[in-house]
């Protein structure tokens, strides 16, 4: 199967914006903190309530994704039908613990 052909747009860039946070007695540098909403808790279970700087770069990142995965969309879609043959058609539980150990049923 040949590679498919990638599209040669550019990819968005997040802002740096300098961010000093301190915990436990030491600080550091994140120049990418900003992306993660302080709200993230509401975020959860409201979308809307997502930073409108952080939605527009997250929205840029989800159109350079389709763009640049266009080509892939058959490979995707064979990976994804394999994967799903592979799962027992009853797998609708997580395992419960129990202890140290964990029980499917």
């Amino acid at each position: 199967m040949p590679f498919p052909k990638i599209a040669t747009i550019p990819a968005p860039k997040a802002q740096n914006r300098p961010t000093e946070i301190s915990q436990i007695g030491r600080t550091r540098h994140d120049d990418y903190a900003w992306l993660k909403d302080e709200n993230w808790r509401e975020v959860m279970s409201d979308p809307a309530k997502l930073d409108p700087d952080i939605r527009s770069y997250l929205e840029a990142e989800n159109v350079y994704c389709a763009q640049i995965m266009s080509g892939t969309a058959d490979l995707q879609t064979a990976l994804f039908e394999e994967i799903k043959g592979r799962i027992k058609d009853d797998d609708s539980s997580v395992p419960s613990l129990d202890g140290d150990f964990a029980y499917s049923h």
